[in-house]
């Protein structure tokens, strides 16, 4: 028997039968995926694309074969979606690879090899797990036109019996897709994040999934009985028989309960004493918004636009984009649909600025929203797309890294000559993301020109901090329970109330029931996280007392690090305080509650 611990990608319990995997996805390309490097001479470049075009030909009818296994599945409206991206992805890829064939001299699959290092590499960069997730995509795309270059099958030769639960170190997008023809019951990989598509894909299978076991196909054989705990993110190899009973005890339990309320509860989500929180979703795919009313979310709080641009060698133009958020609108029905304007700059440049010889060197720097106002013609093409949308639909503008009034001044004039130029009537609400020191310091200026404001607490608590979240050691103190960032916070909500503007908290942090019983202590009534994690935080929500978690709030403002702060959580009475006082711990200067 051998107990592991992961991550939970995919909730639920299961007990089957392990069948691995002979196919693994490789984590990096290297050399030795194409073989020795080998030059080419110019009367060779034809022969060397065309191999490329005939590879891409078959990898796009085996992407339509998946296709045609999801179409059949309305589950499964996510993956359709997604390999429509993968085959625009080919394409992408097969033209650059061509090019570096024809301007370097070197066969086809070490071509392809540096394009998909140069692709997957930028992806890794980007500071956001969701789009870091679409680097598995690349991969994916990848690996399948490598394959068909070597005359390698590109798909399992496995029969996955009913019962089986699949072990692999990583399980690409399509190959889960195939899981639907399958009689797979649970999937546990060593790789694969939570934002990722197979954790999408496996969630809408309603396939309990555990990612993050260390060398996974090492430790588990085939034939091997798993107890599969998609709650926990435990996998139990080879249990013994009371493990298997207790387990088995506790999927019948899980399962009368479905019984008795197979539907998610869309009721109001509000504190003991009927505080109401609304709870909205993060999204960055159509297919996200079936996420969003599945778990009966009020709205989507946050679209993440970087996707639309992230992986394209060519400008999104108004058309293409007005018909993305035309159909994400048309999906949210009446609720409201905030997209955020793409926050793009720095590390994050998208192949075509990234190769474009004009783009403006000052831009480079920059991020969010300045970066955006040096980039006007590519603001503009989105803004025009926002507003013809926001004609007949919810549809708010969202500004990252909003630094002050004048360069929030400055889009909201981009807005409104995008109402004119397309004769609109209305023009959409506009918010500002405060991210920055520099934000907090002009609050007032940008509340009185938004008509709300949202927190961004990843990159507010990087900046505050000093610190690089992706270099921080697991030790260091790099986190939105540091004091200094929920001062920060009660700051934003004191003023905001002031000028009677509604504040969000967007960071994902907020979907973590210790944080988000501060924020509401702290005064925040709307919280915008992933969609999976909303039915925990709702019910942690109907368990806080408003005066239990104010008070939290006002001595974690006292605090002096966020080990205090959680020291102070992990030793708090949840009822509510009675007769303690309420200024037993020494007022913070500008913070107090």
């Amino acid at each position: 028997m051998e107990r592991m611990e992961g991550m939970a990608l995919s909730t639920g319990l299961v007990s089957g039968v392990a069948v691995k995997l002979s196919y693994e996805l490789q984590r990096t390309f290297s050399s030795s995926n194409a073989g020795e490097a080998d030059l080419i001479t110019k009367t060779d470049v034809q022969a060397e694309c065309e191999r490329m075009d005939l590879a891409l030909e078959r990898s796009k009818r085996d992407l339509d074969a998946f296709a045609t296994i999801a179409s059949d599945k309305p589950s499964l409206t996510a993956a359709v979606e997604m390999l429509s991206a993968h085959m625009t992805m080919a394409s992408e890829i097969a033209a650059s690879v061509k090019q570096r064939v024809s301007s370097d001299l070197v066969g086809v699959e070490n071509a392809l090899v540096s394009v998909i290092s140069q692709w997957a590499s930028r992806l890794q960069q980007i500071d956001s797990e969701y789009l870091r997730e679409h680097e598995m995509d690349v991969r994916d795309v990848g690996q399948r036109m490598m394959r068909h270059l070597l005359g390698v099958s590109p798909n399992s030769d496995v029969d996955v019996p009913v019962g089986a639960i699949v072990v692999a170190r990583e399980l690409i997008p399509s190959d889960a897709i195939a899981l639907a023809e399958s009689g797979a019951v649970g999937i546990v990989t060593e790789f694969g994040g939570t934002l990722g598509h197979t954790a999408i894909i496996a969630r809408s299978l309603g396939i309990p999934a555990v990612s993050g076991i260390s060398n996974v196909t090492e430790r588990i054989a085939s034939g091997v009985t798993l107890l599969v705990d998609g709650e926990s993110g435990t996998v139990i190899a080879d249990p013994t028989e009371i493990q298997f009973d207790e387990f088995t005890g506790r999927m019948n339990r899980l399962i009368d309960q479905a019984d008795e309320k197979n539907v998610i509860d869309i009721g109001p989500c509000k504190t003991t004493d009927g505080t109401a929180i609304s709870l909205l979703g993060n999204v960055g795919l159509l297919s996200d918004i079936d996420q969003v009313l599945r778990r009966g979310l009020s709205g989507v709080g946050l679209v993440r636009t970087e996707f639309l641009y992230l992986q394209s060698h060519v400008r999104p133009d108004a058309t293409a984009q007005r018909i993305v958020y035309s159909q994400m609108a048309d999906a949210i029905g009446d609720r409201p649909l905030t997209i955020r304007t793409f926050d793009l700059g720095g590390e994050k440049l998208p192949p075509f600025l990234s190769l474009d010889p004009h783009i403006t060197p000052s831009s480079l720097h920059l991020r969010g929203l300045r970066f955006s106002l040096v980039e006007r013609d590519l603001l503009r093409e989105q803004l025009m797309a926002i507003v013809q949308v926001a004609q007949s639909a919810d549809v708010r503008i969202l500004f990252p890294m909003v630094i002050g009034g004048h360069d929030f001044a400055q889009a909201i004039a981009m807005v409104e000559e995008a109402v004119k130029e397309c004769d609109g009537f209305r023009r959409p609400q506009i918010g500002a993301m405060i991210e920055t020191p520099a934000a907090l310091f002009c609050l007032d200026e940008i509340l009185e020109l938004a008509d709300f404001v949202t927190i961004g607490t990843n990159d507010l608590t990087q900046y505050l901090l000093a610190a690089d979240r992706e270099l921080a050691a697991e030790k260091d103190p790099v986190t939105a329970m540091h004091p200094a960032v929920l001062r920060a916070i009660r700051q934003i909500v004191v003023t905001a109330e002031r000028w009677d503007r509604p504040v969000c908290v967007c960071g994902e942090e907020a979907s973590e029931t210790e944080f988000a019983e501060l924020l509401i202590g702290l005064g925040i009534r709307e919280l915008s996280i992933s969609p999976p994690r909303a039915i925990a935080l709702r019910a942690a929500i109907g368990k806080i007392d408003l005066a239990v978690v104010g008070e939290l709030a006002r001595r974690a403002l006292a605090c002096r690090s966020p080990q205090e702060v959680r020291q102070l959580l992990a030793a708090a009475d949840r009822s509510p305080f009675l007769n303690q006082g309420q200024h037993s711990s020494p007022p913070v200067p500008g913070a107090s509650l």
